[in-house]
């Protein structure tokens, strides 16, 4: 076999042909990735890795593969030496494994130079040597596997006819087949029952996984199997005597290949895990009973760095159809697809109507110019009836849009099988809105409610004294009481908490009324909390102060000119401050910053260890507090306050409480208090949590009113700048790690590193890296070339 081996390799770089062969490989691949523009291009995607490479390759292999495998046993046929070559003493398996494995190693000898790319890459890193090595090696693994199908599919061609061209064409036409007719086929209506099982069949569905650095031990399975299968068909076609040997290789292989398959081994090579999906994740899926659908908007020609993150979509996508035993259908759909303005306008419009929000970007028009597109960064997931829009871009402001898109990929798990858990739940939990202490009133948090109620049933309501009223509601949101809490209600509460129930808490010690603020100046005063108490013995405080912060939005001051005119500037406001999120916890990670409005700050108190204790939100460094009775004058805004006056941030304006906790009413007469005989408080609590938010604004959406109808806005919205904020997005946050113990949330933890190229340098040495990754391939095939020949020259000279 070695010998076939060898002979093999000596013949295909004794001939031009093959130097030819491997040129016209490598600078395709070259030109593609380097030079050419547009969306395959390497330097312009700005990410360091070799994407492009693994995507390419498997079309390039269509021409190369089978070039370098049509001569194998046509030739022999051809001048006659086939027979020759059964009368050796060799075995069949000799024959056809040598000449396989030959032109495997001579595909190898190909895809070698291409190190070049793995070099100039590493080299071209933001940081040098960010790329992601352990996925890069998976996916070359990938590609090994997919080339030795290839030249098993190119041997049997070879072994069909003793002309080369044939040959060529008939492994060309087969490698397509395997890799994407069998994803053609599964799409035939006729088929649609059976179509994954179809789709299975080919190559292309178990090479994506192993492409992006994922080991799949029933893809491996696949792929040795099918690879045998080829090759023992060809001993077939040239050693018809022998097919039952060949049969049963095929079969054993398979049996083997099936018994390999049920390992469910499955390894993510990629160094940040990127594809190792959670185990709460994993236990939705698999638990999964019927079909569940996911629509993907984020389709049609892309940014670059949006297809980056359809890339991600789809790759997520693909491991959830594979851990839920393929119950996970999905589509991409192209929103713009339609020639027709109206109906693309109307398309548009339905999906902005079912949640899903489009952003609009600049890109280039193909002739040098750039036009506006709208471009929907969002999905539905439908199960039966129930349909859940998800929208996944992250979109902070504040941050480089690579660094919104790295955490928008972040969050595409939790995100995704946040809405299947929805979607496909049994049992939908209810949160309430507490009513009858002046709680902010509906309309004043209809956003935030049909956001909730997504994944929520919604209640509002009254206690009333009635004790156990509240206890079947999975969270209790009480929304800025501005009068007092009566003993009643408190104890329903703390006895509610104290069963395990969750609360959300926003509330604040100092008043302030907006509409007198209008005429120019207002009074904050102090209005103590009635709850003061309970939130104490809870380890919080909710303090009488006003935070004041250099870091704040703007507003529309009006301004005198000499000559008489007014004008509105914008001008900074301390009193409404842009709160920080901790991006050390799931709650917070990754969010926009939070809108406030004369907040005020928390402070944890008590030292019981079976509190824990986490803040949420905080002020920038530069804050203060005031503390009431202030005036605060809109004339403050055109004052310069000195920065060393804002010294005492960053202060805590929001808190997470996880534990057991102590009842506020434990050795108190609560049977006076409930005007209940024999009643008796429990003292502590089940496991629980609860959130206190030191500002009651942070959940209000303003409310614009036309024709006497009022309207509500976006949460967070800052009707001056029109910038969105990431109130919405906190609350939910909030509401989803109060009521659900699931571990879904902690996803938003994972961290993804930024594997990005350097702009900088890539602009200043665009032509030299161009150059180098083109050529230098090329000439290391013609000096090989060379150095070969002139040795077997000099072996040749040397025997004579």
């Amino acid at each position: 076999m070695f010998t076939l081996f060898r002979k093999e390799i000596a013949g295909f770089f004794s001939s031009l042909t093959g130097y030819i062969v491997m040129i016209v490989f490598l600078l395709a691949n070259s030109l593609i990735m380097w030079i050419m523009p547009g969306q395959w291009n390497l330097l312009d995607s700005g990410y360091a890795g070799l994407d492009t490479l693994f995507v390419l390759s498997p079309w390039l292999f269509l021409f190369l593969v089978p070039a370098v495998t049509m001569r194998l046993f046509s030739e022999e046929k051809k001048t006659g030496t086939i027979e020759l070559l059964w009368s050796r003493p060799v075995t069949d398996g000799a024959v056809i494994y040598g000449k396989f494995l030959a032109s495997l190693f001579l595909v190898l000898m190909a895809l070698l130079p291409a190190i070049i790319f793995v070099i100039s890459v590493w080299i071209l890193g933001e940081t040098p040597g960010n790329l992601d090595r352990g996925g890069s090696a998976g996916s070359f693994i990938g590609l090994l596997m997919l080339a030795a199908v290839y030249s098993a599919i190119g041997l049997f061609a070879s072994s069909l006819t003793s002309n080369q061209v044939v040959a060529f064409i008939i492994a060309a036409v087969l490698s397509f087949i395997m890799f994407r007719g069998f994803d053609s086929l599964s799409l035939l209506p006729g088929l649609s029952v059976i179509g994954e099982e179809v789709a299975a069949m080919g190559i292309n569905e178990h090479y994506r996984s192993i492409s992006r650095g994922v080991l799949d031990m029933r893809d491996v399975a696949y792929f040795i199997f099918v690879t045998a299968l080829f090759c023992e068909a060809a001993r077939i076609m040239l050693r018809r005597s022998k097919w039952t040997k060949a049969v049963l290789i095929t079969a054993a292989t398979g049996a083997a290949c099936i018994l390999l398959s049920l390992i469910h081994i499955r390894v993510d090579l990629t160094e940040d895990r990127r594809f190792t999906l959670a185990e709460p994740t994993k236990e939705i899926l698999k638990g999964l009973q019927s079909d569940v659908t996911v629509n993907v908007y984020l389709d049609g020609e892309l940014p670059v760095a949006f297809r980056k993150l359809r890339r991600s979509v789809e790759q997520y996508l693909d491991e959830f159809r594979i851990t839920s035993g393929r119950k996970i259908k999905y589509d991409f759909i192209n929103p713009s697809r339609s020639p027709d303005r109206a109906e693309r306008d109307r398309f548009h419009s339905d999906l902005m109507n079912r949640g899903l929000n489009p952003v609009n970007v600049m890109a280039s028009d193909g002739e040098g110019g750039r036009t506006q597109k709208r471009i929907f960064p969002s999905l539905t997931v439908t199960s039966g009836e129930t349909v859940i829009p998800v929208n996944f871009l992250r979109n902070n402001p504040t941050l480089p849009p690579e660094t919104n898109l790295l955490h928008s990929a972040e969050g595409l798990e939790y995100e995704i099988i946040r809405a299947i858990a929805t979607a496909t739940a049994d049992t939908v939990h209810t949160v309430a809105f507490i009513e009858g202490h002046a709680e902010l009133d509906e309309i004043q948090v209809a956003d935030l409610t049909l956001e909730l109620a997504k994944f929520y049933n919604i209640d509002r309501g009254v206690i009333g004294g009635r004790r156990g009223i509240i206890d079947r509601y999975a969270a209790i949101i009480i929304a800025a009481p501005r009068t007092e809490i009566d003993e009643k209600d408190k104890f329903i509460i703390d006895q509610y908490i104290m069963n395990g129930g969750r609360v959300l808490w926003l509330a604040e010690e100092v008043t302030v009324n907006a509409d007198s603020l209008a005429a120019g100046a207002t009074v904050a005063l102090y209005k103590p909390l009635t709850i003061s108490d309970m939130l104490f013995r809870y380890g919080v405080r909710i303090n009488p102060v006003i935070v004041q912060d250099a870091d704040c939005m703007l507003i529309p001051l009006k301004v005198s000119n000499p000559g008489g005119d007014a004008q509105y500037v914008p001008t900074p406001w301390v009193y409404y401050p842009l709160l920080r999120p901790s991006h050390q916890h799931p709650v917070t990670r990754n969010l926009n910053r939070i809108k406030a409005e004369f907040a005020g700050t928390v402070d944890t108190v008590g030292r019981d260890t079976d509190i824990k204790k986490s803040i949420l939100l905080t002020t920038s460094p530069e804050a203060r507090t005031v503390m009431p009775p202030v005036l605060i004058s809109l004339e403050e805004a055109a004052e310069m306050i000195p920065d060393a006056m804002f010294n005492a941030g960053p202060l805590p304006v929001a808190v997470l409480l996880e534990g057991t906790f102590r009842s506020a009413f434990a050795n108190r007469m609560v049977a006076s208090i409930m005007g209940e005989e024999a009643l008796a408080a429990v003292t502590e609590s089940k496991a629980t949590k609860m959130i206190v938010i030191a500002d009651g604004d942070i959940i209000r959406n303003d409310v614009s009113w036309s024709g006497g109808v009022p309207e509500p806005l976006t949460l967070g919205l800052d009707r001056y700048t029109m910038q969105t904020f990431g109130n919405k997005d906190f609350l939910v946050n909030c509401i989803n790690y109060l009521v659900n113990d699931n571990g879904l949330i902690e996803m938003r933890s994972r961290e993804l590193k930024p594997r990005l190229l350097d702009q900088a340098r890539i602009k200043q040495e665009r032509s030299l890296w161009q150059a180098v990754n083109t050529l230098l391939p090329v000439i290391i095939i013609i000096l090989a070339g060379l150095v070969y020949n002139l040795l077997r020259r000099r072996r040749y000279l040397s025997v004579k």
